[in-house]
């Protein structure tokens, strides 16, 4: 893995324990999947948030991570 990936990874599993109140792996296990799932989480969210009356667009449009 690229040292930025990783970094990024690090400082969302801080993130994750700061807020959560959870143990350093849990949080850096959440950050992980969070992170390799990117692509599914968006576009459910995006599915979830959405009106009926909105504009479809193409799922290459939207990211998590700006990699």
């Amino acid at each position: 893995m690229k040292t930025t990936t990783l970094s990024r990874l690090m400082r969302m599993s801080w993130e994750i324990q700061r807020r959560r109140h959870t143990d350093r792996s849990k949080a850096l296990l959440s950050a992980w999947v969070i992170f390799k799932n990117d692509d599914v989480a968006v576009g459910y969210l995006r599915a979830k948030h959405s009106t009926r009356n909105s504009k479809p667009a193409p799922a290459a449009n939207y990211s998590l991570f700006n990699i």
